[in-house]
């Protein structure tokens, strides 16, 4: 069985009707992606590579957290760097002064700052506030620790901001008792020496010197039993309780529920933290606090509960409804380029399909118009027919004649428009019979 092999006149007409799109879409194409490149350098910039948050001391939990934040962030190729700092009171100023981009800070830290030029990106975790004192000491409420010697955090530090509060609350000034500003590894050191009466600190159940205060036979973790007092005089508090047996289950320590006050940490960010950087963020949050459930359900955290600070619009809408349809099936760095994509194509796609849609017609009028251009002289030679020609008239449109229709033979249309391309070759050659009749009939040329 043979199969017929395509013509020449048929390949010529296919390659024409290529040369023909093309000088009708290439500018159109060309004019889109100049357009397109255009407006695209005039959106917001991606989001900045490289960060800085500010923590805390390196043997604390703040500092190990943000180090497992950047390890989060490298996997996406975001460099996270972690400043080393004395607490929440330096990481606030450093985030003021926009020393970095963002900052974990204690809750209350923030609590008599008004017009803060940053906002929140999420609660993170829980940090219960610890009141060890020596065990020949009986200490049920904090006006009992009147007269004695406290370890209170060191200067800038949100451990230091928050036992202040409290011991002010209970009626306790530097005046009544001998604050001593020591940072955790100093007052766990002061408390296991006997310098210290009694020893506050802010931190996760995580971080490890907790775990060695907690074992140390000389000394005993206050309850705060009027921990809803508390709670109702300053909202960024919650009342959680150490359970029986949490720590240590086969020696059932503590031997009862301890009620305690703890205040959520968050993380807060500059203000104009680039938008795309709070899905990642979040979610390296949920990857480092998720499976935390010492004081709260797994899940719990990050959150947008108790936070001092306001929240981001777009974290409330990410807590709120979880990653967008992009964020969910593509990978971070993709969802964000088909992000900032979709925002510019929104207005620009009306623009396009006008574009587009004109070019069909620009298309039609640019092939008829290499056929249509010659009706011009056969209309002239046609008047011409019509107003009784002499010889010399005859003969001059006789050449003119020859000249259409070796012109219109060099012409190649696309196959769809051949019918059109017919019918000027017949009206040509319509013209030459009249004008070849007229010719031949010495009485139709005799001069008037």
């Amino acid at each position: 069985m043979s199969s017929e092999k395509p013509s020449r006149s048929d390949r010529s007409s296919d390659s024409t009707e290529l040369r023909e799109s093309l000088k009708v879409w290439l500018p159109i194409i060309l004019l889109a992606i100049v357009a397109f490149g255009f407006t695209w350098t005039r959106l917001e910039p991606p989001a900045p590579r490289e960060l800085k948050i500010a923590t805390g001391g390196s043997n604390g939990s703040y500092f190990a957290f943000a180090q497992g934040y950047a390890d989060y962030l490298a996997e996406n190729d975001f460099e996270l760097e972690v400043v080393e700092t004395a607490g929440s009171v330096e990481n606030l100023q450093l985030l003021q002064d926009g020393a970095v981009d963002l900052a974990i800070l204690q809750g209350g830290a923030a609590d008599d700052v008004d017009d803060l030029p940053f906002e929140s990106v999420a609660g993170l975790f829980l940090e219960p506030l610890w009141i060890f004192h020596q065990a020949d000491q009986t200490v049920e409420r904090l006006s009992d620790l009147e007269g004695k010697t406290l370890g209170v955090g060191a200067d800038g530090s949100g451990t230091q901001t928050l036992a202040l509060q409290l011991l002010a609350d209970s009626g306790i000034t530097e005046l009544e008792a001998d604050f001593r500003p020591l940072s955790s590894q100093e007052a766990e050191q002061a408390l296991l020496d006997g310098s210290l009466d009694a020893a506050f600190f802010v931190a996760s159940a995580k971080t490890p010197y907790v775990h060695r205060l907690l074992a140390a036979e000389d000394l005993e973790l206050m309850g705060m039993r009027r921990h809803r007092a508390y709670r109702a005089r300053h909202p960024f508090l919650s009342s959680v309780v150490l359970g029986e047996g949490v720590i240590d289950l086969d020696d059932n320590y503590p031997s009862e529920d301890v009620p305690m006050v703890a205040a959520v940490a968050a993380l807060v960010s500059k203000s104009d933290l680039h938008h795309a950087l709070v899905p990642l963020l979040i979610q390296a949050a949920q990857d480092v606090h998720g499976e935390d459930r010492l004081f709260k359900d797994a899940g719990y955290f990050p959150t947008d509960r108790h936070l001092e600070i306001p929240l981001k619009t777009e974290a409330a809408h990410y807590l709120e409804h979880g990653p967008s349809f992009l964020f969910r099936i593509l990978p971070y760095r993709t969802a964000t380029s088909v992000d900032r994509l979709k925002i510019l194509l929104l207005p620009f796609i009306p623009l396009l399909l006008v574009v587009f849609k004109m070019a069909p017609p620009l298309y039609r009028w640019r092939i008829r118009s290499k056929i249509y251009r010659w009706y011009e002289d056969l209309r002239e030679l046609d008047h011409l027919l019509l107003s009784e020609p002499n010889a010399e008239q005859i003969q001059e449109a006789l050449k003119i004649a020859d000249r259409l229709e070796l012109e219109v033979t060099e012409v190649s249309v696309p196959l769809s428009y051949m019918d059109e391309f017919y019918n000027l070759r017949m009206h040509i050659e319509l013209i030459e019979r009249k004008l070849a009749d007229l010719s031949a009939d010495p009485a139709a040329t005799d001069e008037t």
